[in-house]
């Protein structure tokens, strides 16, 4: 009974900090709540004007507003910072004027340039053809990740330690780093023995080439004594690589995967756009050839999801592993 006092106390204790916050920001948690409150109205009392061929429902966009907020809530208690406001202001303001410019009939065309109900409606028409892209993205993405930082890390490990090898090397792979990975598809595409190997290609190399940089950069920028006093206990080469030089340099290592993840995210978009048949660069294709630019629009928002949550993931990821370095 004792032990459940003493963790609901705790409990208790946690939930006061996390809900306190600094009076100063408490003009920034109001303005943000009328905003969001004001939005609502604006979406189910502002009637379409006459001049829009079709009306969509609110309801898909109602809860998107609500998500916002309430990510916006955990992030405000738990960041307690002021630019957790000014950046749910700045989109709430946004998104007010397109539903109210869109409505009253200052945006008129239709098809490139939808309401924030249409836009959203997307999601509710076609949320398992969405979720199947976003998967099919997410797979050859990993694969070409998994990949590009293994090999770049071993390689980059040998190079950084091995004076010949990374003399050879690292000039031959500057000048590959300065060759856009995009530019390379056709010419993948001709020659590997499918899209999606391709595809899976482009990442490696947009994501292989930092790495290895990376790492055999970390490498020379190791403190000598480090590897002194390895060599006066014997540690041999296996040891003095992954037991000695991999820990000091996987901080560095992570950073520089890190970095990519972005850049290879859009790189296997461009990918799939030149011929895959499933991935959210497909999607958008396809439906820009059929001028659906509404849905459209909806890809290019599940790739701005997507990357946002690809880097906050990444970046726990980072601090949880890498503790010492924060």
């Amino acid at each position: 009974m004792n032990k459940f006092k003493h963790i609901l106390a705790k409990i208790l204790v946690w939930l006061k900090k996390f809900f306190t916050v600094d009076k100063k920001l408490i003009l920034g948690l109001i303005i943000v709540s009328v905003l969001f409150i004001l939005n609502i109205l604006f979406t189910t009392l502002i009637p379409t004007s006459s001049v829009h061929k079709k009306v969509y429902g609110s309801g898909p966009y109602i809860v998107l507003l609500v998500i916002a907020y309430l990510l916006y809530l955990i992030s405000y208690f738990a960041r307690k910072k002021k630019s957790v406001s000014d950046v749910m202001v700045v989109v709430f303001v946004f998104l007010a004027l397109w539903d109210v410019t869109y409505k009253i009939g200052w945006l008129k065309n239709d098809v490139l340039i939808p309401s924030p109900e249409g836009l959203f409606m997307v999601f509710k028409e076609r949320p398992k053809e969405i979720w199947d892209d976003v998967l099919s993205s997410l797979g050859l993405m990993f694969l070409g990740v998994l990949f590009a930082s293994v090999f770049g890390t071993l390689f980059g490990l040998l190079a950084g330690w091995m004076n010949r090898v990374r003399e050879t090397a690292l000039p031959i792979i500057n000048v590959f780093t300065l060759i856009p990975p995009l530019m390379l598809s056709p010419y993948l595409i001709m020659t590997l023995p499918n899209l999606r190997a391709a595809a899976i290609t482009v990442i490696f190399i947009a994501v292989f080439f930092p790495t290895f940089q990376g790492t055999v950069s970390r490498v020379g920028m190791m403190d000598k004594k480090i590897i002194e006093a390895a060599k006066v206990m014997n540690v041999g080469t296996f040891g003095m690589l992954f037991k000695v030089i991999l820990p000091y340099c996987l901080p560095g290592i992570i950073t520089s995967i890190s970095k990519s993840l972005r850049g290879a995210f859009m790189c296997l978009q461009g990918a799939e756009l030149l011929g895959l048949s499933s991935g959210i660069g497909y999607y958008i294709s396809k439906y820009s050839t059929n001028i659906n630019y509404r849905v459209v629009l909806s890809g290019i928002v599940v790739i701005a999801i997507v990357t946002t949550v690809i880097d906050l993931i990444v970046n726990k990821i980072e601090k949880t592993v890498i503790k010492w370095s924060y």
